[in-house]
């Protein structure tokens, strides 16, 4: 029995949809279709959140599946009541752990080389858009590109993963007003760049 019954039942106007945590305690029991759904629910904002990390779609994909075979080797760990942001919030910490632990085992001359950038692909400028839009939108990868780590990873959760900022806070394990100080100084860094180009 490898589907997962339907995880959206309409039913007099209510709609049930299987937490995340309904699935997990499924897949702990062996049943390989729930974890198939976590997935399939995670896949597009994590491998965006991974990729405007390490700017490289095939290093991204690689963590991904790094990210998904530590999420199954210590699914035991994951307890709902000590992980205030849920499923979400573990896994995505455990990806920012990927990427930083990536980070680590390079030395900085091999970052450069490698050109771990925020901008996952090179644009090429559409004639239907204006050249201003994308001189302004490679301006404001760049300067995203150019933040610290912590506050890079709060503005990719937040506008790239669409997270919570309860949820970019257990990600990343730390208080509520860290990740809020994290963004504000975030958001400040951007405008004084954006506005020296300007």
């Amino acid at each position: 029995m490898d589907e997962l019954p339907q995880t959206t039942v309409h039913s007099d106007q209510q709609q049930f949809v299987v937490s995340d945590e309904a699935l997990i305690g499924r897949l702990r029991a062996g049943e390989q279709a729930a974890g198939d759904e976590l997935v399939r629910r995670y896949v597009q904002p994590l491998l965006a959140y991974l990729q405007r990390l390490t700017g490289n779609t095939a290093i991204a994909e690689e963590l991904h599946q790094q990210t998904w075979l530590s999420v199954l080797e210590h699914l035991d760990r994951f307890d709902e009541k000590r992980s205030p942001g849920g499923f979400k919030a573990w896994l995505f910490r455990i990806a920012t752990n990927k990427v930083n632990d990536l980070w680590r085992s390079r030395s900085r001359q091999r970052k450069l080389e490698d050109g771990l950038r925020l901008s996952s692909t090179e644009e090429v400028p559409d004639a239907s858009r204006p050249l201003v839009a994308t001189e302004q939108a490679e301006k404001l990868k760049q300067a995203i590109a150019d933040l610290p780590e912590p506050q890079r990873q709060v503005v990719c959760m937040r506008y790239y993963a669409n997270m919570r900022f309860t949820e970019i806070a257990a990600a990343m394990g730390c208080p509520l007003n860290t990740a809020l100080g994290r963004m504000h100084k975030a958001v400040l860094k951007l405008k004084q760049a954006l506005e020296a180009d300007s």
